[in-house]
């Protein structure tokens, strides 16, 4: 396996993939030099993941649905917050700029629908997986989807300095072939 670099883990952080899995990553990227210590911590990265998807579900018996979402929005609007800064933070008030940099070939976004007038911004995934390294294939709940719209709130209201709006249009959770979100400008 591998290592990434601290680019690519301040990248991932900023994506809204923080939590446990941005204290086990930079473990990887020391671990690449090191066989089993690679493997202990993807293996520690996939108990992670799912511990996280048994958290969903215990969520989804205890809580009620509005609850819920609440919850796991506010998760995704911190993780924009304390790591967001690190990629968007010198895009303030530039949505331009940062709608053009995240579709460059290293970024995450394949395509950027951009309608000024209708006040609306449409960002499609690059990925055919799930982003978030919190998420196991197959046992995550698609509830995971309202940290990811979190995240996409915080991040284009910090950037524009306003509150958004946003939803979910397809999501690979919830049986998508990628994810797609819709940003409401004010």
């Amino acid at each position: 396996m591998e290592g990434i670099t601290r680019q690519e883990f301040a990248k991932y952080c900023a994506l809204g993939l923080c939590s446990a899995a941005c204290v086990l990553v930079p473990e990887i990227a020391v671990a690449r030099d090191s066989d089993s210590a690679a493997e202990w911590s993807m293996q520690q990265l996939d108990a992670v993941r799912i511990r996280y998807a048994k958290f969903l579900e215990i969520l989804g018996r205890e809580l009620d649905e509005p609850t819920q979402k609440k919850v796991l929005e506010d998760l995704g609007r911190e993780c924009a917050t304390e790591f967001g800064s690190q990629t968007f933070g010198k895009y303030k008030d530039n949505i331009d700029g940062f709608l053009q940099s995240i579709q460059q070939p290293s970024g995450w976004v394949e395509t950027v629908e951009y309608d000024k007038a209708a006040g609306t911004i449409r960002i499609i995934d690059r990925s055919r997986k799930c982003s978030c390294p919190l998420v196991k294939e197959g046992a995550t709940s698609a509830q995971q989807c309202h940290c990811s719209l979190g995240w996409q709130k915080e991040t284009y209201s910090q950037i524009l300095g306003t509150p958004v709006g946003a939803e979910v249009e397809e999501s690979i959770l919830r049986g998508g072939k990628r994810c797609v979100f819709r940003i409401k400008l004010p």
